[in-house]
């Protein structure tokens, strides 16, 4: 009877303990709570899949991250996919040195299900927005507040820096 209660406070040690894969997930009260730390937060919310995506990864948000005053902007990686290790991979090809994190949604690591947990993060961290179109990438800026400034950042440097400059 020890043992097995033992095992059982273990067992609800070990899950309830924030371990780094937790500290990835990314759900509206987290996104919410990261957007506030700063003035202004471009949200980018990505697949592995998205061949502009990638794009993105390698091209413009390097650049951004080097360009932005990061007193004032910060920029979130939020990936819908549960390949961890491919995420990570791609990350690191990029050189993005930035908060990366991983969207919580149920079921399988497919479209569908994808589309559905993006929709339920935004529409429930942003419900008076449209910001979710259907089409992946989202790169969205926002206000510490959760204003939305800019619902379809451009995914070049120059329209993206230009847009940015404006704010």
């Amino acid at each position: 009877m020890r043992y097995l209660l033992a095992i059982s406070l273990l067992f609800a040690t070990l899950s309830c303990s924030n371990s780094p894969e937790k500290e990835r997930m990314m759900d509206s009260e987290k996104l919410t709570h990261l957007i506030s730390q700063k003035d202004k937060t471009l949200v980018y919310v990505w697949t592995t899949w998205c061949s502009g995506c990638r794009k993105t990864l390698a091209e413009t948000l390097p650049r951004l991250q080097e360009d932005i005053d990061t007193s004032e902007y910060q920029i979130l990686l939020i990936a819908a996919s549960k390949n961890k290790q491919e995420v990570d991979s791609l990350l690191a090809n990029s050189a993005l040195q930035m908060n990366s994190y991983f969207l919580d949604f149920t079921g399988p690591d497919k479209g569908m299900f994808q589309n559905l947990g993006i929709q339920f993060l935004l529409e429930k961290t942003f419900p008076e927005e449209d910001i979710f179109t259907r089409a992946i990438p989202v790169f969205f800026l926002v206000d510490s507040n959760g204003k939305v400034l800019y619902k379809k950042l451009p995914h070049s440097y120059e329209e993206a820096n230009g847009v940015l400059n404006q704010y």
